[in-house]
């Protein structure tokens, strides 16, 4: 029998998951690559006031830990929460919608391990219909970027367009759904910023591993499959709020260099009138 990818590495990945009504998601996604007979990483999730039921669908295993918030206090404060009792290495940020084998878990920390200056690494992503999903390979936002991906002209920040890299590489930005790091630049970074409201908070994450000289890195060969939208369908503009909330507040923070003071207040009318203009036409597709 060969050995198990992820026996050797047990110890050194803790795996975090903040779940939020993600009903049989919760469980399948730890049953990706949750293997009993084999040394697998510590689990942790938050649960933020689940009332859907998604905990009675775990298998108990004494590698599992829950930690049950009185209210749903969102993805960052329940990451950062999670993350002030990891003592390994390595820490897996994985969305409960999420699966991933343990050969690909394996395959991400030897990727940390041959790169010292990676912060953050993650693979491609792929929805339930086996396309690569937007936001698998993307660039970080600029004010020009933003413009590009509204006109459609450019390159834009979604790079989906291009070929995938055939091997693994340094990029700007990877998929918020499945971000393996190291702990040390996770809490040296002062961990995800709760102020964004949701969404972007992860791009602010890799944009500091940036700013600090890291690399993040992207494995092609590793593939995670996404159902995407599992907590969040039943409030699509709330959703559509946040994006573009999260947009002015990535903006402020790390393109001032690129953003004259004076066009500001046209781009905070921009993106609010984007967010008017799309709300009712997110509304009709939602329904």
């Amino acid at each position: 029998m060969s050995a198990h990818p992820l026996r050797p590495q047990g110890s050194r990945l803790t795996v975090l998951i903040v779940n939020y009504n993600s009903g049989r998601w919760l469980s399948r996604c730890i049953e990706s690559f949750f293997d009993r007979q084999a040394a697998l990483p510590r689990v942790l999730i938050r649960d933020n006031a689940s009332t859907d039921g998604s905990l009675d669908e775990l298998n108990p295993s004494d590698a599992i830990e829950v930690d049950k918030a009185p209210t749903n206090v969102g993805f960052a404060a329940g990451i950062n929460a999670l993350a002030e009792r990891v003592s390994s290495e390595y820490m897996l940020i994985l969305n409960p919608d999420c699966l991933i084998q343990a050969k690909a878990i394996a395959r991400l920390i030897e990727e940390l391990d041959a790169h010292p200056n990676a912060g953050m690494v993650s693979g491609r992503v792929f929805g339930l219909d086996g396309r690569e999903q937007r936001g698998s390979r993307r660039r970080l936002p600029t004010p020009q970027r933003v413009l590009e991906e509204v006109l459609r002209r450019g390159e834009g920040i979604d790079l989906m367009a291009q070929p995938p890299p055939q091997t693994s590489q340094a990029v700007e930005a990877v998929s918020g759904a499945c971000m393996m790091l190291r702990t040390e630049v996770f809490q040296s970074l002062g961990g995800l910023d709760t102020a964004y409201p949701m969404h972007f908070e992860d791009l602010d994450l890799m944009a500091k591993i940036a700013e600090q000289g890291g690399e993040v890195r992207l494995v092609p060969d590793v593939a995670i499959a996404h159902a995407g939208g599992v907590s969040s369908h039943h409030r699509p503009t709330a959703v559509l709020r946040d994006k573009h909330r999260g947009l002015w507040r990535y903006l402020n923070i790390h393109c001032r260099d690129q953003w004259p003071r004076w066009s500001r207040p046209l781009w905070w009318l921009g993106i609010h009138v984007h967010q008017w203009v799309m709300t009712p036409i997110t509304w009709w597709r939602a329904r």
